[in-house]
């Protein structure tokens, strides 16, 4: 009875540690057709320069910039004051002195500006909102960070860096996207598919070997 449990148990464990590695497996294999494939489309909704591709389209994003919150008057009143007359039998004074104080400017805080369309071409990165646009040139480009379901874009030509939030779970594709396009600028196609290819002898290396005796199935 208990060599039983213990086979239902580790056939369970199995099955489970199998599917995860099937779903890498497949995301190898997609990233991996994609790179090889892929080359960008046309997109009739945005004015494209000669040899510019669309890479990926992402809608319901979110541009996020940095705004002030609240700043304060942090100090202390130093002086006095003394009567100057009176307003309807209401006496007025005046003050003399000042205050050693300062007024602090609030924190900058992450926040969402605007809602819209985000779209990654072979040259650029271009934010369309319902009030802001932004873009973000390739040959502009400083650098870039992606955290959280978001990228941000450093560029040489914006004093703020640009942030779209897409969330996490497209976290994944945008990165693809958005890596494949930055492939194809900088002629490094077979750099990236090399990577991916090693990515999924890795993934392969990695798969689950089912328990001894093992028959499949639910037993």
């Amino acid at each position: 009875m208990f060599e039983k449990h213990k086979e239902k148990k580790a056939a369970e464990e199995y099955r489970s540690a199998l599917a995860t590695w099937q779903e890498a497996h497949d995301s190898c294999v997609h990233a991996l057709q994609l790179a090889q494939s892929f080359a960008g489309e046309g997109d009739e909704s945005l004015m494209l320069k000669p040899g510019e591709a669309v890479f990926g389209k992402v809608t319901q994003c979110g541009l996020v910039e940095e705004r002030r919150g609240p700043g304060h008057y942090q100090g202390a009143y130093s002086g006095f004051s003394i009567p100057v007359g009176t307003v309807h039998g209401r006496t007025v004074r005046y003050h003399i002195g000042g205050t050693r104080g300062h007024y602090v400017q609030g924190t900058p805080v992450p926040t969402a500006i605007d809602t819209g369309t985000a779209i990654i071409t072979n040259k650029r990165v271009i934010f369309q909102g319902n009030r802001q646009t932004r873009e973000c040139l390739f040959d502009k480009l400083i650098g870039s960070e992606r955290a959280d379901g978001s990228t941000t874009f450093s560029v040489s030509n914006r004093q703020k860096p640009i942030t779209i939030h897409y969330g996490n779970q497209l976290s994944g594709w945008f990165d693809l996207h958005l890596d494949l396009a930055l492939a194809h600028y900088r002629d490094e196609v077979p750099a990236l598919t090399s990577r991916l290819q090693q990515d999924l002898i890795d993934v392969d290396s990695h798969k689950p070997s089912p328990p001894v005796g093992y028959q499949g199935g639910d037993g």
